[in-house]
């Protein structure tokens, strides 16, 4: 008689056990890995192959933002507020932008870059503001770097009128999506009315290099990531 009354108490308290490890088994199972880009970019010489939807440079919903503003530009609590401009006299001396969550670092690459101190700021700033929008977007944000990612070099070629016209992937970074998302930010973020006649080069043009090296940073969720970027531009 004790067998039997206990035999309904055992037979319950089994199943829940059972239930309990198809529960932490299913937990335990690795989310579904990202999908990459896909094949490298090829070198560029036409901007429709970047993206399809037109960019007017001097459009009236894309005015030159003011001196620093691109830079500054963050509302969050743990924004930082960038260092001052005058550090940019001498290439190559790094300044912090961004804010905790995301650091960045900014710097002019050569003298030419810094000779044309306004002009190559307004251009670095705009880029940097349209690199952090995409590097929070879905795809960007949930791709792991490799430890040996390289940087990516861009030469981002300007008529007279300051009007961009060609993008030449100079350094592959290693990673497909990586090159793609900033040869986009290129195209959308390069244009100056007005460029100063005095850093176009032999050829009637204005050539700018364009350098950025990214690395994880940190993620909330093992699943999205925030990055550390450091951004240069030089003038030839």
């Amino acid at each position: 008689m004790i067998r039997a009354r206990w035999k309904p108490f055992l037979s319950a308290a089994l199943f829940g056990v059972a239930i309990c490890a198809a529960g932490c088994a299913a937990d335990d199972k690795p989310p579904p890995a990202a999908p990459d880009a896909g094949p490298q970019p090829k070198l560029l010489s036409d901007l429709s192959s970047v993206s399809d939807a037109p960019i007017n440079p001097f459009a009236a919903a894309q005015p030159a933002p003011a001196r620093g503003e691109g830079l500054l530009h963050d509302s969050s609590p743990d924004a930082v507020i960038a260092g001052p401009r005058t550090n940019q006299v001498d290439p190559g001396i790094s300044r912090v932008v961004g804010n905790e969550a995301n650091p960045g670092t900014v710097r002019l690459l050569n003298t030419k870059a810094a000779q044309f101190g306004d002009f190559s700021e307004v251009i670095l700033d705009r880029i940097y503001g349209s690199l952090i929008e995409a590097e929070r977007s879905e795809e960007i944000s949930r791709t792991k770097l490799p430890t040996d990612i390289k940087a990516v070099i861009i030469t981002a070629i300007l008529d007279k009128s300051g009007k961009l016209t060609e993008l030449i992937l100079e350094q592959h970074s290693g990673k497909a999506r990586i090159d793609q998302m900033m040869l986009a930010v290129c195209k959308k973020s390069i244009w100056y009315e007005n460029p100063p006649a005095a850093a176009i080069s032999d050829d009637g043009t204005y050539k700018l290099t364009i350098k950025l090296k990214m690395e994880n940073y940190a993620s909330s969720d093992e699943h999205h990531w925030s990055f550390i970027t450091d951004l240069g531009l030089g003038i030839s």
